[in-house]
């Protein structure tokens, strides 16, 4: 690899992949800039670039090293630094590409600065951030790892055993996004739920004075920040749903009453073959809980199709089990065969037909469920959070309401990133429309 140090000190970075990621990318950003670094508007002018890496699919593979050639194609006389999770497993074919300078993993991100200036050996500093570039929202990662292992899941073995941020680090952090003028924290983690369950869990116990430590003692602490802010989770598996969460996210104005819970699969016999620790019914159940306990919540949820033996049988359990579920919006991706998985040596992949005429008809049911959703709040008046930049598409403004419903309405830019009273006004399978009260 070229080592050279390059005394041009504008970087860009790209970055792919989930939350914990894009706030990894932040934090990079402002030690880089603390360091002396000026970030580039636009990559064309750029001396490095760092990109951020995913691996959670093929496809996310296939991105990266996209990136990388189109940086080193863009200026060939640049430094890359590549970074993130790709490189956990596949760091000896990074190193031969071209432009590469630097690998670091994901431990290491912290040190980015430190290894551009050439000083091997000195520690960085903590990642943390005090802003979000381009986000009217701000992610916080509180946690990283995970200690579950599903089949068709190469997160652990590329971000490790589970590790949380103390306590006392996320109130600080939070303080600051908040006093910086941040409407929403959205907190994120691999597995967000096992925040407090490693095995420094006793450490952060401590420090909120109990035996054991858990999700809710985080929450209870960001609720009793002043300001005028809402809380939001990224995702968390079902096994994590307790009843005392639930029970915090009714009582507190400031928890956005939404949960992101990954379901995968309908069918028992799939959720089985996938190492999911929970049956189709159990989940329901669930969801029952706590759309009793918490009136007007959102359930979001992720469901992968084409898993190794997933017969049409298996398929049609899935989707009548999302249309039992109504759930407000649902992420569906396709199996993506990963080296190192159980689910590696799983059978054959359907083939390309089967896997899009699937996913169709699952898009088609769950814009309907989502529809459904949204049709019951008409008339009913929220606090928008609206984005930095208006919907490409409609030229409008939009944001999210707490319950993660998306909602276009026309007003001035003067309003983007400020949290706003809007009205519903109608619904439809791709869009809800609401009036600004100008009032």
């Amino acid at each position: 690899m070229n080592t050279q140090i390059n005394e041009e000190k504008r970087f860009f970075i790209h970055t792919l992949g989930c939350k914990v990621n894009q706030y990894e990318s932040q934090a990079i950003r402002e030690l880089l800039v603390k360091g002396g670094f000026k970030e580039c508007l636009t990559k064309e002018i750029a001396d490095i670039y760092i990109v951020n890496t995913c691996t959670v699919t093929h496809k996310a593979d296939k991105e990266s090293r996209y990136w990388l050639g189109m940086f080193h194609k863009t200026n060939p006389n640049a430094r890359i630094v590549v970074t993130g999770c790709y490189v956990e497993t596949n760091a000896d074919d990074v190193s031969f590409l071209p432009g590469v300078a630097h690998i670091v993993k994901n431990e290491d991100k912290s040190r980015i600065a430190e290894i551009l200036k050439g000083l091997d050996g000195v520690k960085g500093e903590p990642l943390s951030i005090t802003g979000f570039k381009g986000h009217e929202k701000a992610f916080v990662k509180i946690q990283d790892g995970c200690e579950n292992r599903c089949s068709y899941c190469k997160v652990p073995l590329v971000r490790g055993p589970v590790r949380s941020k103390p306590l006392r680090d996320i109130v600080r952090e939070v303080e600051g996004l908040v006093a910086n003028g941040f409407k929403e924290i959205v907190l994120a983690g691999i597995c967000l739920g096992t925040w407090g369950k490693d095995p420094v869990s006793s450490v952060i116990a401590k420090e909120v004075g109990l035996k054991e430590a858990s999700l809710k003692d985080v929450l209870k602490s960001l609720d009793s920040i002043s300001g005028d802010f809402r809380i939001r989770l990224s995702s968390i598996e079902l096994r994590y749903v307790t009843d005392e969460l639930i029970e915090f996210i009714a009582g507190t104005k400031k928890m956005c009453r939404h949960l992101h819970i990954p379901l995968q699969s309908g069918d028992d016999e799939i959720l089985k073959r996938m190492n999911r620790p929970y049956s189709a019914k159990d989940y329901m159940r669930l969801i029952n809980k706590i759309k009793r306990k918490v009136p007007d919540i959102a359930i979001t949820t992720d469901m992968l199709i084409g898993f190794p033996g997933e017969s049409d049988k298996h398929f049609r359990n899935t989707v009548n089990f999302i249309k039992e579920m109504l759930p407000a919006r649902t992420h569906i991706f396709t199996f993506s065969r990963r080296k190192g998985t159980a689910a590696y040596d799983m059978g054959q992949d359907l083939k390309i037909d089967v896997l899009k005429k699937r996913y169709h008809e699952l898009r088609a049911a769950t814009l309907s469920t989502s529809y459904l959703f949204r049709r019951d709040f008409l008339g009913r008046e929220f606090g928008i959070l609206v984005e930095a930049k208006r919907d490409k598409q409609t030229g409008m403004l939009s944001g999210y309401t707490g319950n993660y419903i998306k909602v276009h309405f026309e007003g001035p830019d003067s309003l983007t990133k400020s949290v706003v009273p809007v009205k519903i006004k109608e619904a439809s399978l791709l869009y809800t429309i609401g009036e600004y009260d100008r009032s």
